[in-house]
């Protein structure tokens, strides 16, 4: 008994994930410039467990791909980033202080 306990403890810990890397598209409507983007890469790439050389803009769709750990962050967590430096990220709408900061080509 005391055996197979130990067997599985040792499945268990074995088995357990310590990543799970997921790549997401958020748009960004208000992403229409070079400044704009560097923002927006900039508040993508300070969040824990996103990879920063996987962060992938597009100016002509307008949205930002993004390779995370979704065991250290949410999608959620990424655009609430965005929305805080000014930006609309998908449905979540942007901080409007933050957005009255930004350049006017971004506004």
């Amino acid at each position: 008994m005391r055996m197979t306990c130990l067997l599985l403890l040792g499945l268990l810990a074995v088995s357990c994930r310590r990543e799970d890397i997921r790549t997401v598209t958020i748009q960004v409507p208000g992403m229409k410039s070079p400044r704009c983007i560097e923002r927006v890469v900039d508040a993508v790439a300070r969040q824990q467990g996103v990879q920063r050389d996987k962060i992938i803009p597009d100016p002509v769709a307008r949205n930002v791909v993004v390779t995370y750990d979704s065991m250290q962050l949410a999608v959620k967590n990424i655009e609430h980033a965005i929305a805080d430096t000014g930006f609309q990220a998908n449905e979540i709408p942007a901080n409007e202080s933050a957005r009255e900061a930004l350049p006017e080509e971004c506004r």
